[in-house]
């Protein structure tokens, strides 16, 4: 049993998990599609182990130990099965000094020499507790040695043994030592809610139970922003993703990788391009509604993170969704830059048009000659082309008009190019039109128009609309497009223009104008959102043409069309005009409002210059010419006053004035500058304002400062879907143009603590999840040293889309290398994330195993399995000489389906971890961090660790950790009264411990991550 073996001609690592007779059953860490029956199975005769030596330190391992990181560079990013790398280099040379002399008697545990592993750690060479040991016959002298190098060697009555600076010990078997001690010190997390109410001790157990699906999620049905300028929502992304995967269950967690998927992230300067490397879905039982000054509504889980401006710092910094409040300053794109081609209109798959110009026929004639040449003969030509002889002899002697489709097949099979436009028909009777080539400006402003205020019919195109310039504009447009006329109609007393060509309607069609039902089926074509900005300047100036109105400053541009809105304003987005959008669901109707002088300069500018002699543009340009530089709210920058009033103190109100800068508002009543006056108040103070403006300009050209106006919480049982996207972690998206952003507490455990040695163990996380831990580690300065975190940190990561029995052992990995630098004297805190998807495994294996499930179909030894792996948390006297003192902390993430703390898993795990961290959701939606619950926590370390307090901080320090708790569970039980009678019922000194209460919990016990 547990024989490590290597399966299969690719010598798939694996381990025998059972025996039924000659029969071994084997579970495989890595990928077994395509082993077939009759494939060899080398066994080794050896456990599975990890091998413990100088180089773990720093390293990103998988679930047994395959160095992630060495491995990528052997054979690239994804990881190919049967690749087998050392997990400790065997040829880095470590300078050793050695800690013992020849002929001195060595027992397990002795430390025979020192290595620096890092700057932070020193690595004690240690004798194998498995080892005999014995008089030490020969030494190394301190230099430098790989780790396979024999660096002593010691005599016993056995024989001589050889020793390394590094051993393999098996995963399953904890290491011994001599004795174990009361968790009585402390381990101090730097958060003031768990190391005052909830103490942890070096050495002991604990869980910070979290529902699954509480990640960086969008629902259904939001559009994403591809490079290309399509819109996609996110699940049509992760219906194509999945398309060549078998998901059983509808309601998984699935993490699926994608390829070449391009979107629009935010680096913290600029909007550009980033390539998504991952598609998630999961599930959430709460979302968080966010809707802005400018109509825009962002709908996310509570942990997504979103970016905001801090108004003390003039930062933008990323803050969870739950954390919003009314007022702050949300960062949305005010500009994308989306650099594009014209698009070639492809009409291959139009149905019954026909080539009817003379050049063009002469042209084809040409082409077919040439088609002849290459292929050897006409019935050859018929074939290749797919068309009947007779009907390539027609085309050939001119009796019938070649069909389009024809002519571009033609062109493609001898690699020519295609006119830049030709005349085409819809039958032999038929109107003939000129046909372009390519998306221009004027087609997509032809095609706003016709968006906005017109229709098609089988056989005839309308615009209906009784202003004689835009009709004007329109027959222009006809003749110079398509070589149309247009004639006058009245349908029902309406006046419109219409022109009758079958040609036109098909053409049309095929660009996704439709036939039917226009105000609920309008779309702007793909083709549109692909182009360059002034063919989307174009089609927006049609529409505003059709439907859009002016009047007292506000442009208003209206549809029944949810969807024609949500895209106008990522038109608008790209061309870099703020807007506000108002939609109504009631009345089904909705609305893009533009104002402030300077959003109608670009909107003149950009978009409507070249129809300037028609009256709904030209009053604007009058408005422009008549009135100062008012100011949107989207135009300011909410500096806080205090970062305005201490730089102008250089200079007085009086020479701001004389510059046209009133400045008392902002100082003295809170308004907020425009960046203008912000830049202007920066040049003649010449103050440290110059800083905060030079950090913003640049943002602010791709973005601007949108204020929250409400904020609500909704619950249910939700479907989410997030995007991992590499270094960035946000990308753009939302029905109108937002930043979207892709366990806190562990994660400040890891930074914080005053353990020595770091493990952070990945098992089963998402892999966006994971991936931001592999990116942020190594970013992040220890804040005890100065120096970067990883110089202290073992990752282990073993992703949800990794193998499951993987997942498994990634445990007693992880387990096995604490203790061995426990034994060094270290205290080391083991965090493990998360050991629900630990079980979750265990489960699936036993299933396989067709072992009888116990509770939740769970198997019946997960309660026994889970406390071998807590069991082995501890503070210890070590083996061996000099004595020392070392302690492994587990603390693990239990996140039970749904926030169950009943299920199987959570109630297990509460019987042998001796500290409760109960997360709470409510206390992340009314913006309390860390969100740990008073009331539903404990710790059974309270008592034990009091001494330490008593002696090393205060003596009353007992005393006043339970007068602060009882206090805090007072105010609870009052809550329950004021809930019921209101504040008033209460006596003055049950008041007076409501405000203290608040008091410890905003002054005390509230705490910034970075705090």
């Amino acid at each position: 049993m547990y024989e490590t073996v290597y399966v299969g001609e690719e010598k798939l690592i694996g381990e025998i998990i059972k025996l039924t007779g000659d029969i071994a059953f084997i579970q495989v860490y890595e990928n077994t599609s395509g082993l077939r029956p009759g494939e060899p199975v080398y066994g080794t005769g050896q456990p599975l182990t990890v091998a413990l030596g100088p180089g773990v330190i720093g390293s990103i391992y998988d679930g047994v130990q395959r160095p992630l990181i060495s491995i990528g560079r052997a054979v690239g990013s994804f990881i190919k099965r049967g690749v087998h790398v050392p997990p400790i280099s065997l040829d880095k040379k470590w300078k050793f000094i050695p800690k013992v002399k020849k002929g001195q008697r060595v027992e397990p545990g002795d430390v025979i020499g020192v290595v620096e592993e890092t700057p932070l750690i020193q690595h004690k060479i240690m004798v194998p507790p498995n080892s005999r040991g014995g008089e030490v016959v020969e030494i190394a002298e301190e230099g430098e040695y790989a780790v396979e190098e024999t660096i002593a060697i010691t005599k016993t009555n056995a024989g001589e043994g050889q020793l390394k600076m590094y051993h393999r010990w098996p995963v399953r078997q904890p290491r011994p030592f001599r004795e174990r001690l009361d968790p009585v010190v402390p381990l101090i997390t730097g958060q003031r809610v768990l190391d005052t109410l909830f103490p942890m001790a070096k050495g002991g157990t604990g869980c910070i139970p979290g529902a699954f699906g509480t990640g960086k999620c969008v629902p259904p049905g939001t559009p994403i922003l591809l490079s290309d300028g399509t819109l996609v929502p996110i699940d049509e992304l992760f219906r194509e993703a999945t398309t060549n995967y078998s998901i059983n269950d509808e309601n998984e967690e699935v993490i699926i990788p994608i390829d070449k998927l391009k979107i629009i992230g935010f680096d913290g300067e600029r909007l550009r391009e980033f390539e998504a490397s991952h598609i998630y879905r999961g599930r959430t039982k709460h979302l968080v509604r966010l809707v802005t000054s400018s109509g825009r509504e962002v709908i996310v889980t509570p942990m997504h993170k979103l970016f905001k401006l801090d108004p003390e710092t003039g930062k933008i910094v990323e803050a969870p969704a739950a954390s919003i409040v009314r007022g702050d300053f949300l960062a949305m794109p005010r500009k994308i830059n989306i650099r594009n081609s014209y698009q070639l209109i492809l009409l291959k798959d139009v149905e019954s048009l026909h080539i009817c110009g003379k050049e063009d026929l002469k042209l084809i004639k040409e082409l077919m000659e040439e088609a002849k040449q290459k292929v050897g003969s006409i019935k050859a030509l018929a074939r290749t082309m797919g068309i009947s002889y007779n009907t390539l002899i027609r085309y050939w002697t001119g009796r019938n008009e070649p069909s389009l489709k024809f002519f571009i097949k033609l062109s493609e099979l001898l690699g020519k190019k295609l006119p830049l436009e030709f005349t085409i028909k819809s039958s032999t009777r038929g109107r003939s039109i000129k046909l372009p080539r390519y998306m221009t400006a004027k087609l997509a402003e032809f095609l706003g128009l016709l968006m906005s205020r017109g229709m098609i019919t089988k056989h005839s195109v309308r615009l209906l609309n009784a202003d004689p310039l835009i009709t004007s504009r329109f027959n222009q447009l006809l003749r110079e497009l398509f070589q149309l006329n247009s004639s006058v109609r009245f349908f029902k007393t309406v006046r419109c223009i219409q022109v009758n060509s079958t040609a036109l309607v098909k053409i049309l069609a095929f660009l996704g104008f439709p036939l039917m039902e226009k105000s609920k089926k309008s779309t702007i074509p793909l083709i549109i959102l692909r182009s360059p900005d002034d063919v989307i300047a174009g089609f927006i100036r049609g529409y505003y043409l059709g439907v859009g109105t002016f009047n007292r400053g506000v442009v208003e541009i209206s549809s029944a069309s949810r969807e024609i809105m949500q895209m106008l304003s990522y038109l608008l987005t790209r061309l870099g005009i703020l807007y506000t959008i108002k939609i109504d669901k009631e009345k089904n109707k909705n609305r893009i409002i533009i104002s402030g002088i300077n959003e109608l300069e670009k909107f003149y500018s950009i978009v409507l210059e070249e129809v300037r002699e028609i009256d709904k543009v030209a009053s604007i340009k009058k408005y422009i010419e008549t009135h100062g530089g008012d100011r949107t709210l989207r135009e300011v920058n909410p500096l806080s006053p205090q970062h305005i009033k201490e730089p102008t103190e250089r200079t007085t109100f009086l020479n701001l004035r004389k510059e046209g800068i009133n400045i008392y508002n902002y100082v003295s009543l809170g308004e907020h500058l425009s960046t203008s006056m912000l830049n202007g108040v920066a040049l003649l103070s010449q103050s440290r304002i110059d800083h905060y403006t030079a950090m913003l300009d640049k943002a602010l050209e791709e973005v601007f400062f949108d204020k929250v106006e409400d904020v609500e919480v909704i619950s249910g049982d939700f479907t989410v879907y997030d995007l991992t996207v590499p270094y960035v972690h946000n990308f753009v998206g939302g029905h109108v143009p937002c930043l979207l952003h892709n366990t806190v507490t562990l994660h400040q455990l890891a930074k914080w603590s005053d353990a020595k040695v770091i493990l952070h163990i990945g098992c089963g996380e998402r892999g966006n999840e994971e991936s931001e831990i592999l990116i942020k580690f190594p970013e992040i300065t220890d804040p005890y040293s100065g120096r970067p975190l990883m110089e202290r940190t073992i990752l282990i990561a073993n992703t949800s889309n990794m193998p499951v029995a993987a997942r498994e052992a990634s445990i007693y990995t992880g387990v096995t290398i604490a203790e061995y630098y426990r034994d060094m004297g270290y205290d080391v805190l083991l965090v493990a994330d998360s050991t629900s998807r630990w079980a979750e495994a265990l489960r699936e294996i036993s299933g396989r195993l067709e072992e009888l499930p116990a509770e939740e179909g769970y198997p019946s030894y997960l309660s026994s399995r889970l406390a071998e792996f807590y069991e082995r948390a501890g503070r210890v006297k070590t083996l061996g000489n000099p004595e020392r003192i070392g302690s492994v902390t587990i603390v693990g993430a239990v996140s039970p389906p749904g926030g169950d703390f009943t299920e199987p898993v959570t109630t297990h795990t509460l019987r042998f971890v001796r500290v409760f961290w109960a997360l709470d959701p409510n206390l992340a939606y009314s913006r309390h961090y860390p969100a740990i619950n008073w009331i539903q926590s404990y710790s059974a370390y309270v008592e034990t660790v009091s001494r330490w307090w008593e002696e090393a901080v205060d003596k009353e320090w007992f005393k006043l950790r339970h007068e602060l708790y009882q206090i805090l569970r007072r105010e609870d039980e009052l809550l329950e009264i004021v809930r019921l009678l209101g504040p008033e019922a209460l006596p003055d000194d049950e008041k007076l411990i409501l405000d203290v209460a608040r008091m410890i919990r905003e002054g005390f016990l509230q705490q910034s991550a970075y705090d």
